[in-house]
C-alpha cells in the first residue's frame, strides 16, 4: 500500500460497449483527476515553457461504492489517495481508497 497527497479536481467512472474495432466489446473504467505543477520541456529543438498546473489521471478501482464515497467531498480538494497494486497488472498502482488531508 502507498499513499499520494494531491489536489483532486474530479472523479470519472464509465462503462459501455465500444464498436470502434468491428465486433462490440464491453469496457469499464474509473479514474481520479488531479493537478500537478506544470513542467516545461527543453531540448536542442524545443523550448516549451509552462506556468501553473496541468491535470493528470490515475486509475481507480472500478467499484461503484468507492465512486460514491467521492460524492461526499467538494471538488476541488486536497486528498490523500490510498493505492494498492492493480490485480490485473501488478506493476502499476490504482486508487483503492482516500482520506481528507484536512482531517
Amino acid at each position: 500500500m502507498s499513499t499520494l497527497n494531491v489536489f483532486v479536481t474530479a472523479v470519472t467512472k464509465g462503462a459501455g460497449i465500444s464498436k470502434k474495432s468491428g465486433a462490440p466489446k464491453p469496457y469499464s473504467f474509473a479514474q481520479v483527476h488531479y493537478l500537478v505543477p506544470a513542467k516545461g520541456f527543453v531540448n536542442d529543438d524545443n523550448n516549451i515553457q509552462k506556468l501553473g498546473y496541468e491535470e493528470k489521471t490515475i486509475s481507480m478501482k472500478d467499484d461503484q461504492s468507492l465512486f460514491n464515497q467521492f460524492g461526499s467531498v467538494q471538488f476541488p480538494c486536497n486528498l490523500q489517495l490510498i493505492m494498492e497494486s492493480d490485480p490485473e497488472n501488478p506493476s502499476r498502482n490504482i486508487v483503492t481508497d482516500f482520506s481528507d488531508v484536512a482531517k
